[in-house]
């Protein structure tokens, strides 16, 4: 058995609703029984692509710590977060266009309870106290056929304590007033961090996005979280996949992931420590497809 030092990842807001965002222990033992140094490459993406060459609309820089604005690709509604939260958040200048965006520099610390200091995004549906407009969520799990959604980033040189992520909130309400889970998809895993929780299965596959994954769960802010995480050294800096093979996926192992809504999906970067500079979240989108 090996332990980590552990910090849950969470957001991002000022005043009152800062009190959401708070994080669990300091460490966590790992119960899996392979290593992460022993894991293979993933496999390309295997769903045929939906990134094609999108029109990008919607655009803006800022260096302020809570700039949102709205954005759209090809015409759908999504929405950007500057959300640089953190309590040791000292300054970011972001360039975004659409779904794509640069952190074209960024410093700032972990918090004393590993907090990181932002997690620049950009989101479709209903996420934190912001809405996009409409995208096709929130919508009830079972009128889902299909919630496809692809990202992809570049590192552009940047080997520091980041990651790159997937956040996607559940609810057993169509709104936040019954916001019930999180569910994310970690396409890089900065060496010496981890999820919140306690590691439950080591080096799996998920259909239509094939392995390894390592899979954390745990709680935090008292809700429910399931985290599919790259092994370190392994990064995805391209994926598509169907969210709701995620959500299968954690049914059938018997993780507390409750929720009969998916309120949003959303990607970015969860920033522990600068300097960072010049890296990219080149496309991002989301297709709900309804049964």
């Amino acid at each position: 058995m090996t332990c980590h030092r552990l910090w849950s990842s969470r957001l991002e807001l000022p005043g009152a609703l800062a009190a959401l965002a708070l994080f669990g222990t300091l460490a966590s033992c790992d119960s899996g029984a392979s290593s992460e140094d022993d894991a293979a490459p993933p496999p390309a993406t295997v769903l045929p692509s939906l990134f094609g060459a999108p029109v990008q609309s919607g655009s803006g820089t800022t260096s302020e710590q809570y700039t949102k604005s709205d954005v759209k690709r090809n015409d759908v509604n999504y929405f950007f977060m500057a959300n640089g939260w953190g309590p040791k958040f000292q300054s970011q200048t972001i360039t975004w266009n659409g779904t794509s965006f640069t952190v074209d520099n960024m410093q700032g610390a972990r918090g004393d309870n590993y907090e990181p200091a932002t997690y620049p995004t950009v989101f479709c549906g209903m996420y934190s106290d912001s809405r996009s407009g409409e995208c096709g969520l929130p919508r009830s799990i079972a009128s889902i056929q299909s919630l496809r959604t692809g990202w992809r980033w570049s590192a552009n040189g940047n080997t520091g304590s980041y990651n790159a992520a997937y956040d996607i909130w559940l609810s057993t309400t169509s709104d936040m007033t019954g916001f019930s889970a999180y569910l994310m998809v970690w396409l890089r895993d900065p060496s010496g961090a981890q999820p919140a929780g306690m590691r439950k299965f080591s080096a799996v596959e998920v259909k239509n996005a094939p392995g390894p994954w390592n899979i954390w769960a745990g709680t935090v802010n008292n809700k429910p979280i399931v985290n599919y995480v790259r092994a370190e050294g392994y990064d995805s800096p391209a994926l598509e996949m169907d969210v709701m093979d995620f959500v299968r996926d954690a049914a059938a192992r018997k993780l507390d992931l409750p929720g009969s809504t998916i309120l949003s999906v959303a990607v970015g970067f969860e920033i522990w420590s600068g300097p960072i500079t010049n890296l990219q979240s080149n496309d991002f989108y989301v297709q709900v497809q309804a049964q």
